[in-house]
């Protein structure tokens, strides 16, 4: 399941503030005199209002931050081993489609997906190893070989959310003309039954001084990836 995590945006509202005006009334006096027997008034004195003070501060309005970019995920929480298995296995490589994302080499399982195509958080997954003997069945050396098994260990690392190498991942070393395969599975381990009796190899050209990998299949729906370390005379076994 695709997730997708977005920032939230948060504005601030100002506000208004009103001050309210006063008024000061100044207070009158006057002083009258009457004389007996005529009518005559003096003028009073009144004061008068003092000037009305009053102001308002406009709002301000706080510009809201840009929303931090969005960034898609797989979420292996949501759903089963076969569903999170098949999403593992159709993993595409960051510089060509076709290339697989999740790989066995020497140094171990690697990781290596685009950004959106990534696990939003680590994934468990089993390696169960095995060492391989190896003969030609082919006419042509070094073309196809018949393997015999023999069962090594499992073990469990853990893959993403970033690309990189799976801590734990490194097969065991290769020898005479034995071989190291490792299947990456989840669920139940891996019976050698399940193990297909030979594969169609290429051998790299120029012949190898070193030990070498490839990418092999091995059938089954909980099965992610399957990697084979040769030794540098399989060709010549």
């Amino acid at each position: 399941m695709r997730t997708k995590h977005i920032g939230r945006s948060v504005r601030a509202l100002g506000a208004s503030v009103a001050v309210v005006a006063l008024a000061v009334t100044g207070c009158s006096s006057g002083a009258a005199g009457g004389a007996a027997g005529a009518g005559s008034s003096s003028p009073t004195a009144s004061g008068t209002t003092s000037p009305t003070a009053s102001a308002a501060a406009a709002g301000t309005t706080v510009s809201a931050p840009a929303p931090s970019p969005s960034e898609t995920c797989f979420d292996t929480s949501m759903v089963g081993d076969t569903t999170v298995s098949g999403y593992l296995a159709r993993l595409p490589g960051t510089a060509r489609i076709i290339d697989p994302g999740l790989f066995m080499r020497l140094d171990g399982l690697h990781l290596d997906t685009r950004t959106d195509e990534r696990p939003c958080r680590p994934v468990a997954v089993t390696i169960t190893r095995f060492s391989v003997r190896l003969a030609h069945t082919g006419t042509v050396p070094g073309s196809q070989f018949s393997f015999s098994y023999t069962p090594l260990d499992s073990v469990e690392v853990a893959v993403g959310p970033a690309n990189g190498v799976a801590a734990g991942s490194v097969p065991p070393a290769t020898s005479h003309c034995t071989g190291v395969l490792s299947v990456v599975h989840l669920g139940e381990a891996v019976r050698e039954a399940e193990l297909p009796a030979k594969f169609t190899m290429v051998t790299p050209n120029p012949p190898p001084t070193a030990p070498y990998d490839q990418n092999v299949t091995v059938p089954g729906d909980r099965i992610v990836t399957a990697g084979l370390a040769l030794p540098a005379d399989a060709a010549s076994c």
